[in-house]
């Protein structure tokens, strides 16, 4: 029944396991080998931080919210925020212990245990990562579940399960409410089991406990009661469209259950949070960066003629224009080498009117490829950072062709400042379709956290190094 749940959750309590474990005695070796002086036997006494990380992490609902009926796992930005968590408790306990029997910290390392800390907080997802992409790879505890409805939002959702590893989730079948098969879900793979009425029958035949229902509101509130009678998680998925889903949490009104959403975007004390902590980490950026800023344009000049910066005018919050900054990385002709190629390849035309990128751009410089496969061209946009006029994190700067693709999200995308980088360029980049960009960036303004920016900022910074989906 939860067999492929509980394979999945005891790979990733012996991830986590394994993440402390190296992290705890990689800082003692190495502080030792820096010329810390202290006996590191003296740590091997600390084994039970492991089975206490990992009890901590199922008391935080890290293991698909429960270890033995395991169901959806938390998003990812809310697995980091209580794994960072997970790890604060422990490493603070270690301390407590130490401080309480020995009534000093002398022959410990807090620099150890900080460190530790740190790695553990820091490694704990990306090791997990590892971890479901390999589970994933061989087919291993991947949960079945049934898809309930057809159309745009079970396409959808087919589409993401098919190719992420990160919930575990795999498609049995769908069942629907109409005669007509959905062409699309079984193009993908997932066949048709009959109609909307036959899904408990059909999950009790497959003894599958999990049910994704993207039907319309109305008949999922006729269909609740049978579902309960066997599913032990329902994921009720109404509409594709985005909408405050961060920091949600049920209500209820003399027995009238709810969901309250909290739209964080318009809290003025996390607006200037956000402001403040973007202005802060673009000068730590910009610091950092410095010698960039004299090598760049140097090879710019020395490689193609022209500006050393480009800049482009954009759409900024309320759709205010402005002028974005960047090292250049296309040819002076840039233009008339674009007009050419469309009008003489259909195929790089259609791509160009789908995504306003080409895979293969003849504007590109040799060392502007570079530049853009490392995203060292925006870090002037640290400029328009301190300006005002973009964020460090936000949804991506768009020029007024674009806005179409928007339609009725327009104006929530525009209620925020663009950021130089985002949810969808760490969610594929220029690997990502329009229809994706548009959820993402929307999902991002109406979700957005502090935790969220600094989850964007660790897989920007993962992105960048692996020089991912960026042209």
């Amino acid at each position: 029944m939860f067999t492929q749940g509980r394979i999945r959750v005891v790979v990733l309590a012996l991830t986590d396991a394994l993440c402390i474990a190296a992290a705890w005695t990689l800082s003692v070796l190495a502080y030792r080998m820096l010329g810390g002086d202290y006996d590191p036997a003296l740590y091997a006494d600390f084994w039970p931080v492991i089975p206490a990380l990992v009890a901590v992490n199922a008391l935080l609902g890290l293991y698909h919210g429960s270890w033995m009926y395991p169901a959806a796992p938390l998003p990812p930005v809310e697995e980091m925020r209580r794994q960072i968590l997970s790890s604060l408790i422990v490493h603070l306990g270690v301390v407590t212990f130490i401080v309480m029997r020995y009534q000093t910290m002398e022959g410990y390392s807090r620099a150890v245990i900080s460190i530790s800390g740190v790695a553990t907080a820091l490694l704990a997802q990306p090791v997990r990562n590892i971890a479901r992409r390999l589970l994933f790879r061989f087919r291993i505890g991947q949960m079945p579940v049934l898809l309930a409805g057809a159309g745009e939002t079970a396409r959808r959702v087919a589409s993401v399960l098919a190719d992420d590893c990160y919930t575990g989730f795999r498609i049995v079948g769908y069942l629907g409410g109409v005669r007509t098969p959905d062409k699309a879900l079984e193009a993908s793979g997932i066949a048709c089991l009959g109609p909307l009425e036959e899904i408990v029958p059909e999950a009790k035949k497959r003894d599958i406990k999990i049910l994704l229902a993207c039907q319309d509101e109305r008949l999922f509130r006729c269909q609740m009661k049978e579902f309960a009678s066997w599913f032990t998680h329902v994921e009720f998925l109404p509409t594709a469209s985005s909408f405050p889903v961060y920091g949600s949490k049920s209500v209820t009104f003399d027995g009238l259950g709810g969901l309250e959403m909290v739209n964080q975007a318009r809290k003025r004390v996390l607006r200037f949070q956000k402001r403040l902590l973007d202005f802060l980490l673009a000068v730590a950026a910009f610091i950092f960066a410095v010698p960039l800023f004299v090598i760049i344009p140097l090879l710019v000049k020395l490689t193609s003629r022209g500006p050393v910066f480009y800049r482009q005018k954009r759409l900024g919050r309320g759709g205010r224009h402005f002028r974005v900054w960047k090292f250049r990385s296309m040819y002076s002709d840039a233009d008339a080498r674009l007009a050419k190629l469309l009008a003489e390849n259909p195929s790089a035309a259609d791509e160009w009117e789908r995504n306003c990128k080409l895979s293969d751009d003849p504007r590109v410089t040799p060392l502007g490829r570079f530049l853009r496969r490392t995203s060292l061209d925006e870090l002037p946009q640290l400029f328009n950072v301190f300006a005002g006029e973009m964020a460090l994190i936000g949804p991506r700067p768009i020029v007024e062709d674009e806005v179409k693709h928007y339609g009725p999200h327009y104006a929530t995308f525009s209620s925020v400042r663009p950021g130089v980088t985002g949810l969808w360029q760490v969610s594929g980049r220029s690997d990502t379709d329009y229809d994706r960009r548009v959820a993402l960036d929307t999902y991002y303004v109406l979700n957005w956290s502090p935790w969220l920016d600094v989850w964007i900022l660790l897989r920007t910074f993962i992105a960048v190094v692996m020089m991912r989906g960026a042209r």
